[in-house]
């Protein structure tokens, strides 16, 4: 007699119940180092996915108690990392570094444990924001200009005091990295007139001030310059002669003054001002100082006339034509012949007249 047995088996299904989070907006800065948040409720097997939504790519993965990134998209290689000691403890939160303007969009934080899985969604919003304005003098326009920005940027002008003058529209490009620059130029400017370019962009604003043109007249023993003092503590200065040789350049605490101007600059870094000493008509020209803070730049032009003791006119004369204009041709006798000739070679367009009459009045 045969007895006959039944074997069951049984077997137990679990549902992990899987948690969504509303997503998130995080802004972030072009080429600096961004956080994703993800927070999620601590388990064991626990197994992260970082996924960028639009490309399915996938950022960075960490499982088997450790980061796994051979499946891991090429565009984030070394650019990706988690906090090691925190995972256990239920933070997932992702260190992006080097972020570019492609990086923008919305990313999946994937957590699951051996008790529940759960996403979090963060939208990567990106922008570049204005960190510099340049505005230059070329012939006979200002330039303004800016690059690195992103989203689009806007660039308008303004004058002191205000004028009904036309400002020129802005030119505006995009790099391969959807960074954007801007550019407007104002022909002929008015020599009587402050001209302030503003460029927006990123979240930010900076301005530029390009001042009109002065003249003073010193002395061989020495003269000040004045630049400009700024609403907020300047971060760098900057003085030029003749609007290509450094004389010196102040950023922060750093203080330097070139070659061949340390025997005529008296060192004053709690001061904008320029004060020079021991002075011939070798330093006589034109002076540009740019200060700078986190808001603004303010760009000045000075022209300076040294007043020569008696008997050194040849010597003035020789130092004029080979210190500053170089070989210019003849060079008039008289004093104010001397100081339109070089007025000439150094000052374009329609301010060339406003440095002529305040040197002639001078002399």
């Amino acid at each position: 007699m045969f007895a006959c047995g039944r074997v069951v088996f049984l077997v137990v299904v679990t549902f992990l119940r899987t948690v969504q989070a509303s997503t998130d907006a995080v802004p972030c800065v072009a080429m600096e180092t961004c956080l994703l948040p993800c927070r999620f409720s601590p388990g064991g097997d626990l197994v992260v996915h970082w996924i960028q939504e639009k490309t399915k790519h996938n950022v960075h993965s960490f499982y088997h108690d450790r980061n796994q990134l051979g499946a891991q998209d090429p565009s984030f290689r070394g650019r990706t990392a988690l906090f090691q000691d925190q995972i256990a403890g239920g933070n997932a939160s992702l260190r992006l570094t080097g972020v570019t303007i492609q990086d923008q969009g919305l990313y999946k934080c994937y957590t699951g444990t051996n008790e529940r899985t759960m996403e979090v969604f963060i939208l990567l919003q990106v922008n570049a924001p204005v960190r510099r304005v340049d505005i230059q003098q070329a012939e006979d326009s200002i330039t303004c200009s800016s690059e690195g920005i992103y989203p689009l940027p806007g660039l308008t002008w303004s004058t002191r005091p205000p004028s009904n003058r036309s400002l020129w529209s802005p030119t505006v490009q995009q790099t391969a990295q959807q960074l954007f620059s801007i550019s407007s130029s104002v022909p002929n400017p008015a020599a009587d007139l402050d001209y302030i370019c503003t460029v927006s962009g990123g979240g930010t604003n900076r301005t530029a001030t390009w001042a009109r043109p002065t003249s003073i007249s010193g002395s061989e023993s020495g003269t000040t310059i004045p630049c400009a003092s700024l609403p907020a503590p300047h971060t760098s200065l900057t003085w030029r002669f003749n609007h290509s040789h450094t004389i010196l350049k102040q950023n922060g605490s750093s203080y330097k003054v070139s070659d061949g101007w340390t025997q005529h600059v008296e060192i004053s870094p709690e001061s904008t001002d320029l004060t020079l000493k021991d002075l011939s008509s070798a330093q006589e020209g034109i002076y540009t100082c740019e200060l700078s803070n986190s808001e603004e730049t303010y760009v000045a032009n000075t022209f300076l006339r040294v007043q020569t003791s008696p008997g050194s006119g040849s010597n003035a004369a020789a130092g004029i034509a080979a210190g500053v204009v170089g070989a210019v041709g003849a060079v008039y006798a008289s004093p104010c012949g001397l100081s339109l000739h070089l007025h000439q070679s150094l000052i374009y367009g329609p301010w060339k007249s406003l440095f002529i009459t305040c040197v002639t009045l001078i002399t």
